[in-house]
């Protein structure tokens, strides 16, 4: 059932109640992971990939198939975050956040926000709120499964992951995370966020085109300024060397502060799965500070 299947020995279904689940889905397939709070440790990742999927509704069949399949998402946990890829997302100074008007600021990129729900997940540094959209069905699908969930973008836990980093925001730097259909792309430099823009592609040349152009449009050397590669898609070789050629210090995201795995999913591609594994990361750090309460 699952391309990827790795459960440690450790899990346990009786102490679901302590463990916290993330969960994404994107036309990727859907994955999720188990962390076990009391051992603090990654214990349970799981991949369903899709096929065939032509529509948005295809996608959320899908799911839904997958939900009632699947006896491990049954079960009770200690909370639940679900993770939507979209690239119906904008970003909004802390000192311009006014959580009433997130239809107002989604407006610019969204002619038509009827069958979406809207959020907005808190990023600090460097203080953002990342307000995005996903699909109402998607929405409804996931809540009446879980009952009581958290949503979170590819944005948020992109940009979180890359802001974690001592002296992150100082260094000029680009980090793109290859997702199916889209990447995104964010731009770091003078203790801020120059830039985080999201791009279709469906080439290697696609990609290297929109590359190349924010490196040009920031005056970035090529040579000097380094581009730091993450996501499912980042396994694909081609997409690797044809950047290579142009930015010499190109190099897989290294994974900042993501809770260890256990033994049973060592084997697991981080940088594949930096979206999804920094869930928690933002999680615990929420918890920490009670920056998001």
């Amino acid at each position: 059932m699952y391309a990827i299947d790795f459960v440690d020995r450790t899990f346990s279904k009786d102490l679901s109640g302590t463990y916290d689940l993330s969960i994404q889905a994107n036309q990727h397939g859907l994955a999720y992971c188990i962390f076990d709070r009391s051992a603090n440790i990654f214990i349970v990742f799981r991949k369903q990939s899709f096929e065939h999927l032509r529509l948005q509704e295809d996608l959320t069949s899908q799911i839904v198939n997958i939900l009632q399949k699947d006896n491990t998402l049954d079960l009770s946990f200690h909370s639940v975050r679900f993770l939507g890829y979209t690239r119906h997302s904008t970003l909004v100074p802390d000192a311009f956040y006014d959580r009433s008007s997130m239809h107002e600021y989604l407006s610019f990129n969204l002619s038509d926000d009827a069958d979406r729900e809207l959020f907005s997940n808190h990023i600090a540094p460097p203080g953002l709120y990342n307000v995005f959209a996903l699909r109402r069905d998607l929405v409804s699908v996931i809540t009446l499964h879980f009952k009581k969930v958290e949503f979170l973008s590819q944005t948020t836990s992109f940009l979180r992951h890359i802001v974690s980093g001592q002296d992150a925001l100082a260094t000029p730097a680009v980090h793109i995370g290859l997702n199916t259909v889209f990447f995104d792309m964010a731009c770091t430099g003078n203790g801020g966020l120059k830039h985080y823009n999201t791009f279709q592609y469906e080439s290697e040349n696609d990609l290297l085109y929109y590359v190349l152009y924010i490196y040009k449009q920031l005056g970035f050397d090529t040579r000097q300024v380094p581009l730091y590669i993450s996501g499912e898609l980042s396994s694909k070789l081609s997409y690797y060397e044809i950047l290579r050629q142009y930015i010499s210090n190109t190099a897989y995201a290294a994974p900042q502060k993501i809770p260890a795995l256990a033994s049973g999913l060592q084997q697991l591609n981080l940088v594949k799965f930096l979206n999804l594994l920094n869930i928690q990361t933002c999680a615990l750090s929420a918890e920490h500070t009670g920056a998001e309460k």
